[in-house]
């Protein structure tokens, strides 16, 4: 998983190359003088959140003891160097230098801001931000930019919220965060990823309009990539796997048999589900479903996992045993929910469905078909 920032250096007014310590003395290089803060939507719905971008950027400049220029000036500022707008567009030393002058700064950041939001799967918003830089010095105009990675991916997680726009404030306060740690400024509050936590009502009889959404991918080639039990008296099988419509994510469930017989019972079972990075086809992590013990007096049915999916995304991962139904958050590591069935199964198959705003896992065994909707805590 990417976690880090990716740092791109260019010199675009003069040409000539330099070392690659500009943003490590940006901040130094700035005191004691005004710096001039634009920010620049890059799609619509950006565009409503210029200003909270800009609050962002100024207030953790200021917490560095950088001045920064007044709006209005700002705003005039940006009108001069109106091809900014561009974050590819040339700019010549001899203008900017002339132009800085003039506004009295002693350099300019230039953000380009994306801002995507969508809902999701229990009746709240999540959003992803980018926060692209350009930084050009007063003295000589040396030009420098970086672009943060996007969220959405694993390791860059989106930001939840009830609104819309508590999710699109908190996406876009972490993305201009990232762009200031590559300036080389402390942040005195960082923003962390907010989250919504989920639980599963049911079992309810599926509603007359619900509708099956298309069912889970399996691939059974990335079962060599989990890393499974593999020892004389204890073996892990593969029972099933499914693979993420986006975000390259794939999970393959096991059952593990461990064998001893000079205990009672001989034989104890449990299961796991794998997460696999399908494009390192490395194993990222495991989530237990059920632990290799002895099963209590009241616990029936198979450890087993009979069907596994992708819930909408890469995010959310579901499987169901013969008497249990899992959901975890793929992203943070966490299970988000476990509920017994209300009989054990001996066969089932998972699928997603939704009926105007709720989403539901629905289980389908030869008794029949079983709902849960996915809600928040």
């Amino acid at each position: 998983m990417h976690k880090s920032i990716v740092l791109f250096l260019s010199l675009l007014s003069t040409g000539m190359m330099f070392a690659p310590d500009i943003f490590a003395a940006f901040a130094e290089n700035l005191k004691g003088g005004k710096t001039a803060v634009v920010v620049y939507a890059q799609n619509p719905a950006a565009q409503h959140f210029q200003k909270n971008a800009l609050s962002r950027l100024e207030s953790i400049l200021l917490d560095n003891a950088i001045d920064v220029l007044d709006r209005e000036k700002a705003e005039a500022l940006k009108n001069v160097f109106n091809t900014l707008e561009d974050p590819g567009a040339f700019v010549t030393a001899e203008t900017f230098v002339e132009n800085s002058r003039k506004f009295a700064i002693q350099g300019l950041v230039a953000v380009y801001l994306s801002v995507d939001v969508t809902r999701g799967l229990a009746a709240y918003f999540s959003a992803t931000a980018q926060a692209d830089v350009r930084y050009i010095q007063q003295d000589d105009a040396r030009v420098a930019t970086l672009a943060t990675l996007p969220m959405g991916a694993p390791g860059r997680p989106p930001s939840d919220g009830l609104t819309r726009n508590s999710a699109a404030v908190n996406a876009v306060q972490r993305a201009i965060d990232d762009a200031c740690t590559e300036l080389g400024v402390e942040i005195m509050d960082p923003a962390t990823p907010r989250s919504v936590q989920l639980r599963l009502e049911g079992p309810l009889d599926p509603p007359p309009s619900l509708s099956l959404m298309e069912g889970a991918a399996g691939n059974d080639a990335i079962a060599g990539h989990a890393v499974l039990e593999k020892e004389r008296w204890r073996a892990e099988k593969v029972t099933c796997t499914t693979v993420a419509q986006a975000g390259s994510l794939g999970a393959v469930a096991g059952y593990i048999v461990d064998t001893d017989f000079r205990r009672r019972p001989q034989r104890l079972y449990g299961s796991r589900m794998h997460l696999i990075d399908l494009e390192s086809k490395q194993e990222l992590m495991v989530f237990n479903c059920h632990a290799v013990e002895k099963s209590a007096r009241d616990e029936k049915g198979t450890k087993q996992i009979l069907d596994c999916m992708f819930v909408l995304n890469w995010r959310y991962l579901s499987a169901v045993t013969g008497n249990r139904l899992f959901l975890w958050d793929t992203e943070r590591g966490l299970l988000q929910a476990s509920i017994l069935l209300p009989a054990p199964v001996k066969k089932a198959a998972l699928h997603l469905a939704h009926d105007q705003d709720t989403h539901y896992l629905v289980v389908q065994s030869g008794r029949g078909q079983a709902a849960y909707a996915i809600a928040r805590k």
